[in-house]
């Protein structure tokens, strides 16, 4: 009987990855927005410098979706394909990521991505109805934390990125 239900879970497990994988690697028919990052270096998170360089990219990049989500009491929290809510971002470093962000919410919305209080990269703002894609290069390995510029003690998560 145990065996059968570590098999039931290893299936979940799987389905969940499954999904996630297909949720990753589905193709935005939104324009790329280009980003800047502050203080960046080639050893930290880093925004596109262009839009050009972002579209150019785009087929190299591993996609991931992000959806601000209200809640009750004007309550604003980051979900995933999954419906994770404020998920840990598991990121491989030295790889090209688009973050897909929808805002279905009446609020703007902004993603951030710091390390100690220091802003390496963000999305610009968000307008309600609207969607933006983020794009970054993970350039090293680290847990970072990411957070909307306007709902920072409700919409924040954790990145970690590892080398494999």
């Amino acid at each position: 009987m145990e065996k059968l239900l570590f098999n039931k879970k290893a299936l979940m497990s799987f389905v969940m990855i499954s999904i996630l994988l297909v949720g990753m690697t589905y193709s935005s028919q939104f324009l790329v927005q280009s980003t800047s990052a502050k203080k960046s270096s080639p050893d930290k998170i880093s925004g596109t410098d262009s839009t050009s360089n972002a579209v150019a990219n785009n087929n190299n990049n591993i996609s991931i979706a992000l959806n601000a989500l209200e809640l009750k009491n004007e309550t604003y929290r980051w979900q995933n394909t999954t419906q994770g809510i404020n998920p840990t971002l598991h990121l491989i470093a030295h790889t090209g990521y688009v973050i897909k962000i929808k805002n279905p919410t009446d609020a703007k919305h902004e993603l951030i991505i710091g390390s100690n209080g220091t802003e390496l990269a963000k999305s610009n703002s968000i307008n309600p109805g609207k969607n933006k894609n983020f794009v970054f290069n993970a350039n090293t390995t680290g847990v970072f934390e990411y957070h909307c510029e306007y709902h920072p003690d409700t919409m924040k998560g954790i990145i970690e990125i590892s080398s494999q």
